[in-house]
C-alpha cells in the first residue's frame, strides 16, 4: 500500500473527524515521533470562513502552554491542504473510560476535576472559553494526566449539518443555558457549567439530564434541575454535591468565581474527604488471586488497580526482645494503656465530637457528624444519657437533608417519592403560586400534620408510593423519607413561616376575607365537610393570635353552623381611600 504523506509527515489511521477536519495518527518522518494530525479536506479548504476558523484554531493552541492542555507542534499547507500537528495522547479518552467502567468514584472524579480546572483556568486567563468540554474532549495519558482538546468549537451551524446525531446530542448533554438562548455573555462560567455536567456523568454514570431528543435535552438545560448526587445513591462528600450544585445554576452569578476557585474547593473537599476512603479489603483481593503480600496503587484518572508484590525482607536471627517490633510493640501498649486510662469512655467521646461538629453552622460538619458521630452514637448506646440530645441532633440533620430536596424538587412536575413527600410539594407549590391564596397553602401544610401517624412502627405502609414508577432511582434518603416525624417537622416550619408571611402582610384581612368568603360558598353549594375544614383548619393554625381574634370567633362559630356577619373591615386613615 502507497504511504499517503502530507508534509513532514506519514499518515497512520484515522482517530476523529468533525466539522473541522479530519485528524489521523500521523508519524514524523525524521524522528518517528507519533503525533494527531489535523487537516482541513479540499472540500472546506475553498470555503473562507471554514478556513479563518482553522487558522483560529491554530493561534488558540500556539497561545496554549500548559501540562493539562494538548501540545501544539506546528502547521502548514501541502498541496493547498491545510494542516497542523498536536500531541497524541495514547491512552485514549474519558469517554472510553466511562464507557468500560460506567462511573469514578468520588476522589477519582475529583482528581479529573482538579486537571480539568487547572486546564481552564490558564485557557480562561488568556482569554480562551473552550466551549465544548466533554469526556470525549478530555484525552488521558498512560500515566494518568488529563489532557484537554479540540478547541475548534466555534462552529458554523450552516456549514457542520454532517456532525453525527449522537455527537450532537453529545454536546447538548453539557450545554450552558446562556449558550441554548443567547440572552447572556458566554464566559468562563460557561465552561464551569459543563465542567458541573462532567463532573456529575463522572460520579453517576449519566449526564444530568438525558434524553434522545436534542430539542428536548436542551429545554432541559434551560428548565430543569437534576436530581443531586445523594438523591442517585453517590457516596461522597457533601460538599462536593453543593460544590456540583452550584456548578449546574441556571444563572451565571450564582456558579462559582472562577476555575481556579472550584479547583482551590476541589483540593480542599479531597483533604478534608480523605478519611472517608476506604482501602481495599483483603477479601477483595483474595478475590483477584492477589496475596497479602502485595501492596495496591489506584491510577487516580482511570481507577485502574495495580498490585505490586512486596519485596521478602532478611530473617533477622537476633533474640525476640531484642528485636524492634518488640520493643515498639511493648513502647505501644504503654503508651496505649496510657491513652486508654486518660480518655473518657467512647460514649463521653461520641458526645463531644458531636456537640462540637454540631455547635458549628457549617451544613458539611453536621453531615459528617450524622455518619461519623450521631448515628454510631445511638447504634452503640441506644439507652445512653446523652441519647436524647442525640436523637435531636440527628433529627435536625435529616430533616434538613430533606429540606434540601424538597427545594430542587419542588421545580420539578413530578409527585414526590411517597405520599408524605408529594402532599409536602403540593403545598409549597401552593404556597409559591401568586394566584392562590395564602391560607391553602397553610391549610394544606395543616392537613397533613393531621394526616401523619403518631405511631412510628407504621411509617412503612403509612409512606407508601404513589407510583413506584415515577421515580425509581435507589437513593440515601429511601429510609428518611418513610419516617413521620421528620414530615411533621418539615410540615410545621413551613406552616409557622407561612403564618409569620400572612401576619405581616398588609393585606391580611383581605385574604382572610376571601378565605372565609370561599368557605361560605362550599357551604351553599353543599360540600359542607370542605368548608368545615378550613374554618377547623384556619383555627388551629392562628390559635392564640390576638389580632385576628374576631376572625377566629368568626371561624368558631361557622364551624359551629351558627349564622353570624363577618368581622367588618377595619377603617382606613384619612387619606387612605381609594
Amino acid at each position: 500500500m502507497t504511504e499517503r504523506r502530507i508534509g513532514p509527515f506519514i499518515l497512520g489511521r484515522q482517530i476523529g473527524a468533525g466539522g473541522m477536519g479530519i485528524v489521523y495518527l500521523a508519524t514524523h518522518i525524521e524522528s518517528g515521533k507519533q503525533v494527531a494530525l489535523k487537516i482541513l479536506p479540499p472540500a472546506l479548504s475553498d470555503d473562507e470562513k471554514l478556513l479563518e476558523r482553522f487558522e483560529r484554531e491554530i493561534g488558540i493552541l500556539k497561545r496554549m502552554k500548559h501540562p493539562n492542555i494538548v501540545k501544539y507542534y506546528g502547521g502548514g499547507t501541502y498541496q493547498g491542504q491545510r494542516w497542523y500537528a498536536m500531541e497524541y495522547v495514547d491512552g485514549g479518552s474519558l469517554h472510553d473510560i466511562l464507557k468500560k467502567r460506567k462511573r469514578l468514584t468520588w476522589d477519582q472524579a475529583i482528581q479529573v476535576g482538579r486537571q480539568l480546572t487547572s486546564a481552564l483556568e490558564h485557557a480562561h486567563n488568556a482569554g480562551i472559553i473552550h466551549r465544548d468540554l466533554k469526556p470525549g474532549n478530555l484525552f488521558v495519558t498512560k500515566n494518568g494526566r488529563i489532557k484537554l482538546g479540540d478547541f475548534g468549537i466555534a462552529r458554523d451551524t450552516e456549514a457542520t449539518a454532517l456532525t453525527a446525531a449522537g455527537k450532537t446530542v453529545g454536546t447538548y448533554a453539557y450545554m450552558a443555558p446562556e449558550q441554548i438562548h443567547g440572552n447572556g455573555p458566554i464566559s468562563g462560567k460557561t465552561d464551569l457549567y459543563a465542567t458541573g455536567c462532567l463532573l456529575y456523568e463522572l460520579l453517576v454514570g449519566e449526564t444530568p439530564f438525558v434524553s434522545a431528543n436534542p430539542a428536548e435535552m436542551l429545554m432541559m438545560h434551560l428548565n430543569d434541575y437534576p436530581y443531586n448526587l445523594h438523591e442517585k445513591a453517590v457516596e461522597c462528600p457533601l460538599a462536593l454535591d453543593q460544590l456540583v450544585e452550584r456548578l449546574l445554576q441556571k444563572n451565571q452569578d450564582d456558579r462559582p468565581f472562577d476555575a481556579l476557585a472550584v479547583n482551590t474547593e476541589l483540593e480542599h473537599i479531597l483533604k478534608s474527604g480523605n478519611e472517608f476512603v476506604l482501602d481495599v479489603s483483603q477479601e477483595a483481593l483474595k478475590s483477584t488471586g492477589a496475596s497479602a503480600s502485595v501492596s495496591v496503587s489506584i491510577d487516580p484518572a482511570t481507577g485502574d488497580v495495580t498490585v505490586k508484590k512486596k519485596k521478602k525482607k532478611k530473617k533477622d536471627k537476633s533474640q525476640f526482645y531484642e528485636k524492634t517490633w518488640f520493643l515498639l510493640a511493648f513502647l505501644g501498649l504503654l503508651i496505649g494503656a496510657g491513652v486508654w486510662l486518660s480518655l473518657p469512655a467512647g460514649e463521653d467521646t461520641l458526645y463531644i465530637k458531636a456537640k462540637a461538629a454540631m455547635s458549628t453552622a457549617d451544613p458539611v460538619a453536621h453531615f459528617d457528624a450524622r455518619s461519623r458521630y450521631l448515628r454510631p452514637y445511638l447504634a452503640r448506646f441506644p439507652q445512653g444519657k446523652f441519647t436524647a440530645e442525640i436523637k435531636s441532633w440527628l433529627d435536625d440533620v435529616e430533616v434538613s437533608l430533606l429540606e434540601t430536596q424538597l427545594d430542587k424538587r419542588v421545580r420539578r412536575p413530578a409527585d414526590g417519592r411517597n405520599r408524605y413527600e408529594t402532599e409536602c410539594l403540593k403545598a409549597m407549590r401552593a404556597a409559591a403560586d401568586p394566584a392562590r391564596n395564602l391560607l391553602e397553602s397553610l391549610e394544606m401544610f395543616q392537613a397533613m400534620i393531621e394526616s401523619l401517624p403518631q405511631d412510628e412502627g407504621v411509617k412503612a405502609a403509612a409512606a407508601e408510593a404513589v407510583d413506584s414508577t415515577a421515580d425509581p432511582e435507589t437513593n440515601a434518603a429511601d429510609e428518611m423519607i418513610s419516617v413521620p416525624r421528620f414530615w411533621k417537622i418539615i410540615a410545621e416550619k413551613k406552616r409557622d413561616a407561612g403564618k409569620q408571611i400572612l401576619l405581616s402582610n398588609s393585606d391580611r384581612i383581605m385574604l382572610i376575607r376571601e378565605r372565609m368568603t370561599a368557605a361560605n360558598q362550599m357551604l351553599k353549594d353543599g360540600k359542607t365537610d370542605e368548608a368545615k375544614q378550613i374554618f377547623h383548619r384556619f383555627r388551629e393554625i392562628f390559635e392564640g393570635e390576638k389580632e385576628i381574634q374576631d376572625w377566629l370567633d368568626y371561624a368558631k362559630f361557622r364551624l359551629h353552623g351558627d349564622a353570624v356577619e363577618m368581622p367588618a373591615l377595619p377603617e382606613l386613615p384619612e387619606g387612605d381611600e381609594k
